[in-house]
């Protein structure tokens, strides 16, 4: 009987993981993701599409709210009984699964970060800190080394558009920041970790391919 509450906790986050939000918002505005920037299903590529930030806020909170809602639910129907931690684990990761590739746009999604934070959200928002704070450390020092400086000119607004953009564009100091955050996330909460490492894995491997051609273009 556990076996088949674990089975429907999977296929509900699945589906919930498969709304594809990022998709929706960046419709509303009347740009398809698909064929604009990246063509990543994501909350990065709404605000290349819509030029933005109220945009790609309103994809961060649908995206997120799916992985916080898929553990919601899991705890909500934790009396049925099932190991509660691999419950998580599997909500974690199927709801990850369905954002990255959703049923609802013929498997293609986003790299999952957004419901990772979600989830993390419901497990313990602190390791979003710590996993923020690390993300963003790497991904600028990575900028630095390579651009050598880091130019922030004009207006409030025009600062944070411009770090907005690194934030979301380097995909080097991205990849190096989830690993630095796995390891950060293991000191201050092995249970959690372990909860959701399967889901990160899921993130990371959608993370190769730009990565690679990220490395293509800097070595020309």
């Amino acid at each position: 009987m556990e076996n088949l509450w674990l089975i429907l906790i999977s296929a509900i986050s699945y589906l919930l993981g498969s709304i594809p939000f990022s998709y929706l918002v960046a419709k509303k505005h009347g740009k398809n993701l698909f064929e604009i920037g990246s063509k990543n299903i994501g909350t990065a590529n709404v605000y290349r599409a819509t030029g933005k930030i109220d945009a790609p806020i309103l994809a961060l909170i649908g995206d997120m709210g799916k992985g916080a809602v898929a553990i919601f639910l899991c705890r909500q129907l934790s009396f049925l009984g099932y190991n509660l931690s691999i419950g998580m684990a599997l909500a974690a990761f199927f709801v990850v699964l369905g954002h990255n590739w959703p049923l609802f746009l013929k498997f293609k999604g986003g790299k999952g970060l957004a419901s990772l934070a979600g989830i993390l959200l419901a497990l313990n928002w602190k390791l979003i800190l710590i996993a923020l704070g690390t993300l963003g450390f790497s991904i600028i020092i990575v900028e630095l080394i390579l651009k050598k400086e880091l130019k922030l000119e004009g207006n409030f607004k025009k600062k944070f558009k411009k770090l907005f953009s690194i934030f979301i564009s380097q995909i080097i100091g991205r990849m190096i920041g989830l690993v630095g955050a796995i390891i950060a996330a293991y000191f201050f909460d092995a249970q959690t970790l372990l909860i959701i490492f399967p889901a990160v894995v899921l993130s990371l491997i959608k993370h190769i391919k730009r990565t690679k051609r990220y490395v293509e273009t800097i070595k020309k």
